[in-house]
């Protein structure tokens, strides 16, 4: 399986610091994908990390990749992407378009992506 990582490094989590909360969301992301045995996806030769912390980045490199439907993105939760969907709900559609599942990892559910909305 193939996929990508979704990170918000501005997003809280509890009453913890911004950078222990991005600490959480990288280690939880990168057990997951371990555990489940997804490959990550690189779009972007010079891209420095195997993630992604701005999500209108990471449509540009789907778009300019023309690549194949992606097996899944991989996100800590849903909630830091709240304010990016909330704001551009038809990029975070067409976001989805380009990935088989979203899967939130605190939740440990898939979810489809035309059920995200």
């Amino acid at each position: 399986m193939r996929g990508i990582v979704l990170l918000n490094p501005n997003h809280t989590i509890g009453e913890l610091h911004m950078t222990e909360s991005f600490a959480i969301q990288k280690i939880m992301t990168d057990k997951y994908m371990d555990e489940k045995n997804i490959s990550p996806v690189i779009l972007n030769p010079y891209q420095l990390h195997l993630h992604y912390t701005i999500p209108h980045e990471l449509l540009l490199h789907l778009q300019k990749k023309e690549t194949a439907q992606i097996d899944c993105l991989v996100l800590h939760s849903m909630e830091t992407l709240e304010r990016f969907i909330y704001i551009y709900p038809e990029k975070w559609i067409e976001l989805c378009l380009y990935f088989k599942e979203i899967i939130s990892v605190s939740a440990q559910t898939p979810t489809k992506h035309y059920e995200v909305n």
